[in-house]
């Protein structure tokens, strides 16, 4: 059963990051972009934090596990490896791809960037299907060189508000 756990919380996390794209360049001039160097600051393996995501049993209560983090880059592509030391069977890769004009995270549409006290924070948002129901997802990625946080909202098609998901909290020294 905890297996299954994390197995789901590994999805979660590829979920969290979409799929690659290159965006298709309709987006408005004056939109919020984003660069490779803005993920460059995350590259390295010595990530420690913690997965919190909505328990799929009862879609209610949180559960929270450890996690570690490794970041490559290949270009505009960041690689992101993920392990739950309490578990080493789970894990798993994503990827966030910056398109060439910066407007678009992989399938996600750049909607806010902003300077932070620590770093930088990006929001982006798309179209999903969770649970094989249409709706919206938005993701949050603040971005520093001690910490990094990846928060994904969803909002199903017939509700009117967004609710968290799953939030990964990184540090490093």
């Amino acid at each position: 059963m905890l297996r299954n756990r994390w197995a789901l919380a590994g999805l979660a996390f590829l979920a969290a990051c979409g799929n690659a794209s290159s965006g298709n360049g309709t987006e408005a001039p004056f939109a919020p972009t984003a660069s490779p160097d803005d993920f460059a600051v995350l590259v390295g393996d010595d990530w420690e934090g913690e997965l919190t995501y909505l328990d799929p049993r009862d879609g209610e209560s949180q559960v929270t596990v450890p996690v570690e983090l490794l970041v490559g880059q290949n270009e505009r592509t960041f690689e992101l490896h993920f392990t739950f030391p309490d578990n080493e069977q789970a894990g798993g890769r994503a990827e966030i791809t910056v398109s060439d004009d910066g407007r678009r995270l992989n399938d996600e549409t750049l909607i806010r960037r902003m300077k932070t006290e620590d770093g930088l924070m990006l929001v982006a948002q798309a179209e999903c299907q969770e649970n094989d129901e249409p709706g919206a997802c938005k993701y949050t990625y603040l971005i520093g060189d001690h910490a990094f946080e990846i928060t994904k909202m969803i909002k199903p098609q017939d509700d009117e508000a967004f609710f968290r998901q799953n939030h990964y909290s990184f540090t490093r020294p």
